[in-house]
């Protein structure tokens, strides 16, 4: 969703693949989703959706992997939610985990590439570190804000960042949950406030602030900028905000 991918083959069949369906379903009921990780999703949303995958699995997948190995990496009984794994299976898949990620993920890269833009699956290519979503390097924002918003000032305490003061490039709403670099979500930072902020979420005041001033910098002639508000909204941030709360990420205040 958050790519637009597509993982059926024009083959006239179906647009759209069941887990599709199914995804594009909860998204339609919660728009947010869509920007979101799936680990920062609410847990009512999350079970439902494993609910549903888990089914269709259990129609369409299990049984035919099952007989693709011939039955030797797990059994299974329909009637429970678990595989039994083999262990000598599961001890060679604990052994070579990182090369089997790279392996997974390069099959799947190959068989996208045949159905999908190119360029769209470069952006999730270069997005993928294992299991792990990797963080950007951040220094051509920090760059931006200062010469082209003439931001030399910390958002949360409105102390100088000058040549004395460490600048730091924050996410707003913390990049742990949304797991994306997007200059909407960036502040200038000093490096204690930073560090206080951590992992949660900026009161409601300066939500307020960061939403005026994105109002103002989202018109800059800027390439970066332009491509980074495509998929803005004025209310993206506020509720990313309060679903974050919701999930569990607590307020922060600078004061």
């Amino acid at each position: 969703m958050k790519y637009n991918l597509k993982q059926m083959r024009k083959d006239g069949k179906s647009e759209f693949s069941r887990v599709e369906r199914i995804i594009k379903s909860a998204v339609s009921d919660n728009t947010l989703l869509s920007s979101l990780g799936f680990e920062a999703v609410g847990q009512n949303e999350k079970t439902s959706v494993i609910k549903q995958i888990t089914a269709e699995c259990k129609r369409y997948v299990i049984g035919a992997l099952y007989d693709d190995f011939d039955g030797i990496i797990y059994s299974f009984d329909l009637k429970e939610d678990k595989l039994i794994i083999n262990p000598c299976i599961y001890n060679f898949m604990l052994k070579y985990k990182a090369e089997l990620e790279k392996l997974n993920y390069y099959a799947w890269a190959r068989f996208m590439e045949q159905i999908n833009d190119d360029n769209v699956l470069i952006r999730v290519i270069d997005k993928l570190e294992l299991a792990t979503p990797k963080r950007e390097d951040l220094s051509i924002y920090r760059e931006i804000l200062r010469k082209e918003f003439e931001e030399n000032t910390c958002f949360y305490c409105g102390k100088k960042l000058g040549k004395s003061v460490r600048v730091h490039v924050d996410h707003f709403i913390p990049w742990s949950f949304i797991k994306d670099d997007k200059i909407w979500n960036f502040v200038l930072s000093c490096e204690r406030c930073n560090e206080r902020k951590n992992n949660k979420v900026p009161n409601s005041d300066l939500l307020i602030k960061i939403e005026k001033r994105n109002n103002i910098i989202q018109v800059i002639d800027n390439s970066i900028v332009q491509n980074d508000f495509e998929v803005y909204s004025p209310d993206l941030l506020s509720r990313m905000w309060k679903y974050a709360k919701i999930s569990g990420m607590k307020e922060w205040s600078y004061k």
